[in-house]
């Protein structure tokens, strides 16, 4: 089992990676087209799933000997690119450029390549009636990259409700992440009074009001969430927005927060300190108000060592005669959404996510091939 459609997956990459799929503002049915054909073609179960008008996850099936099934998973969105991220590129990145062993373009790396090598290793064992040791499940899901409507639309669906295990095909440099920090995000409201600009100190400045927030969250460093594996949790403003016109005192501020979580601090505890800090500040400040809005709260996640998921990529990693390296995923995927109908996740995939959401994203194309490999291999484990 050792040949590897190499132009196969590298033709099927580079279909994909031209695809102007960003997110926002959610364009991602050309790539649901595409996905839901492929796997048409390979003969295997397929369905489209409506999340939204002009949005829908794709759930292809190719049954196995166990129905507790296994998932692998990607999302068909990207982050847009900024006009200033742009000239920074040094090939077009919805034109998918092959540079030395490298393939560059928006998506490359997240994550096309690895939901392609997904695709094609189930195609590959259809292809040669290899009936897998369980039923596999490919979910290709749209808007990752927001709100995960996707993969909140499948979770608890009857389509996936054998599978009792996720593979994330995310960006690890092929390492098994057995675990993820959480997130959690949200906006700040702040309430303060209008003044002429040039008169000091007779209204209620909502941006010097917002730095009152900002100084309190500095003090609180999460020393007593440390992990050994994770480090600690954090959070800090990610944007501001503020202000009337030149002249006039602002009389109200939006901060985006942002929180990253380790296993053990929940997203609700965060929230709980915005509002002791609210409040602690309204007894200091008169007249101070600020309200909080909870946009998304995900929780972090670590699976039992013992899960079957993680012996299944120890050994075919073994096989593969690749390296296995544990870690952990500093960011967050879909396997948070998937994993709350009682699913063990690990998220492996190829592809280094220090190149992503940036200029120049690239994937270094034998390891899209390696992830092919071991794909293949773990579907057929038992």
């Amino acid at each position: 089992m050792e040949d590897i459609p190499q132009e196969e997956i590298l033709e099927l990459l580079k279909a994909m990676v031209n695809i102007d799929s960003i997110n926002p503002p959610g364009k991602e049915m050309p790539m649901v087209d595409l996905v839901y054909k492929y796997m048409v073609d390979a003969g295997l179960e397929v369905e489209k799933v409506y999340v939204a008008p002009e949005r829908y996850d794709v759930i292809a099936k190719l049954k196995g000997k166990n129905p507790e099934g296994i998932i692998f998973t990607g999302h068909m969105d990207v982050v847009p690119v900024s006009d200033d991220e742009i000239r920074r590129w040094r090939t077009d990145p919805f034109s998918a450029t092959v540079i030395d062993d490298y393939l560059y373009g928006r998506g490359s790396s997240d994550m096309k390549s690895g939901l392609c090598a997904a695709m094609v290793a189930m195609k590959y064992l259809k292809e040669k009636n290899i009936v897998p040791s369980r039923d596999i499940y490919l979910v290709a899901t749209i808007d990752e990259e927001d709100f995960m409507q996707g993969s909140k639309a499948l979770a608890g669906s009857h389509l996936i409700e054998g599978a009792r295990s996720v593979v994330v095909c995310e960006p690890t440099n092929l390492e098994v992440c057995t675990g993820s920090r959480g997130r959690t995000y949200g906006n700040i409201f702040i309430k303060g009074h209008t003044g002429h600009g040039s008169q000091y100190g007779i209204a209620n400045n909502a941006i010097f009001l917002a730095h009152q927030i900002v100084e309190e969250m500095l003090k609180r460093d999460f020393e007593k969430f440390r992990n050994k594996d994770y480090g600690k949790s954090f959070w800090q403003p990610l944007a501001i927005n503020a202000g009337v016109e030149p002249c006039v005192v602002p009389d109200k501020c939006t901060m985006k927060i942002d929180a990253r979580l380790v296993p053990g601090h929940m997203p609700t505890d965060i929230w709980k300190e915005m509002d002791e800090i609210i409040e602690n500040i309204k007894k200091t400040f008169q007249g101070f108000n600020a309200s909080i809005e909870v946009i998304d709260r995900r929780e972090p996640w670590m699976t039992n060592k013992d899960a079957n998921i993680i012996k299944n990529v120890k050994s075919s990693l073994k096989k593969c005669n690749l390296d296995c390296k544990e870690t952990i995923f500093s960011g967050t995927t879909d396997g948070t959404i998937l994993r709350r109908e009682n699913r063990d996740v690990i998220i492996i995939g190829p592809g280094d996510l220090t190149c992503v959401h940036k200029e120049n994203e690239k994937v270094l194309i034998p390891q899209v091939y390696e992830a092919f490999n071991l794909y293949r291999h773990m579907m057929v484990e038992n």
